[in-house]
């Protein structure tokens, strides 16, 4: 017979933002339990699969304070300069780090590092217990407290249940909370390339008539992450090629650029969408990541603006733990809810905007996007905020 548990927190999802989440919260006191349907050990003994997360700057100060950043900049590659264009245009915008101090843009790293380092620091912390292999069929939130009824049985009672699990959040459907919801018709296609010249830690982005394909570099100077965006009906027919037909195709987007190539791992495909919670918060509930705010990955901003959740709502816990009150109270939410509403929005808003206005070929459009491009690489103060929003530096 399974043993029921109390803790002071539920956290529903161990992916990077879940357990960056748990960390924060073990840190402060918090008792934690986080639910995980994937068995831990073998998601830690996994091998890479290319697959990346940008991390800026902010995050990386975030990730500091949380005592893991030692360990993920040993394999964090720095990115040192952007370069934005419009298609085959000649105009683009050169974004070099020193233009506003002597840190990095942001950092690429591979999200298989990320998720053993955390997990590492997770394991240091008696009061953070992680329940794997286990999906919940009940949840419950009242006024006072929290439950979560999970498929074997077991019970865990909390003061305030947290939703990491993602776009498609079950929690958030179970709390009824809607969703605004937009279908881009893309989809995402990702994986990593070898190169035989050094990418010397720039960043390109290219704003193709089909989407944006962007060329991120990796720990180590000879391979990149590619970010390639299409059409949904297109999508399959790259997915589909032997991975001779596609290094051509990736070849000619590359256009010479970082010599020759080669396809360095598994292609992964996935539906570009804009979900976004109507609220944050409910009774008990609070919603981190991509169950909050799910965004295009035009900006490179989607686990950063999960972790700038994390960040908020350790202060706000934090604080409430120190002086006696009640963490999962309506007060804390609601501050939670409100200072979150303000920064996701804006970045929302500003990767819809981005995703419309350069995924197509419209003439006016087209030469609308060069001029943009040309005057923001002219104008040293609109330059220097936009290189300080991708920073996350606010």
């Amino acid at each position: 017979m399974v043993k029921n548990i109390s803790t002071d927190v539920t956290i529903i999802g161990a992916g990077l933002t879940g357990i960056t989440t748990a960390i924060a919260l073990a840190q402060n006191n918090i008792d934690v339990a986080v639910i995980e349907y994937a068995d831990i050990k073998k998601l830690q003994s996994k091998e890479s699969d290319g697959r990346t997360c940008a991390i800026s700057h902010g995050s990386s100060k975030i990730f500091d304070r949380l005592g893991v950043w030692e360990e993920l900049k040993k394999k964090a590659q720095p990115i040192l300069d952007i370069r934005v264009s419009d298609g085959e245009s000649p105009l683009f915008v050169h974004y070099d780090h020193k233009a506003v101090g002597n840190n990095p843009m942001g950092y690429i790293v591979e999200n298989s590092h990320i998720r053993n380092v955390l997990f590492k620091k997770a394991s240091e912390y008696k009061n953070l217990r992680i329940i794997d292999k286990a999906k919940y069929e009940d949840v419950e939130l009242e006024k006072n407290k929290a439950a979560i009824t999970l498929d074997s049985g077991q019970k865990i009672s909390s003061m305030l249940i947290i939703a990491a699990d993602g776009k498609q959040s079950n929690i958030r459907r179970s709390a009824n909370i809607k969703t605004t919801s937009y279908d881009y018709k893309q989809t995402g296609i990702v994986c990593t390339v070898k190169h035989e010249k050094h990418h010397n830690a720039v960043a390109v982005e290219k704003f193709l008539p089909t989407g944006p394909f962007a060329i991120l570099p990796m720990h180590g100077g000879y391979h990149s992450s590619l970010v390639w965006t299409e059409p949904t009906e297109l999508a399959p027919v790259y997915m589909k090629m032997t991975d001779s037909e596609f290094i051509e195709q990736i070849a000619i987007r590359f256009a010479g650029y970082l010599g020759k190539i080669e396809l360095a791992s598994d292609r992964f495909s996935y539906p570009l969408s804009l979900n976004i919670a109507k609220s944050y918060t409910s009774t008990r509930l609070v919603l981190v990541g991509d169950a909050a705010h799910g965004i295009h990955p035009i900006a490179g901003q989607g686990f950063n603006l999960g972790i700038r959740d994390v960040s908020v709502l350790e202060d706000l816990m934090g604080n409430a733990k120190k002086t006696g009150q009640d963490i999962g109270s309506d007060m804390v939410l609601e501050e939670y809810a409100k200072t979150r509403k303000f920064d996701s929005i804006s970045l929302i808003a500003t990767t819809d905007i981005l995703t419309r206005l350069f995924s197509n070929n419209i003439i006016p459009l087209k030469h609308a996007r060069r001029i943009g491009l040309a005057t923001v690489n002219k104008i040293t103060p609109l330059k220097k905020f936009f290189m300080r929003h991708a920073m996350g530096d606010f």
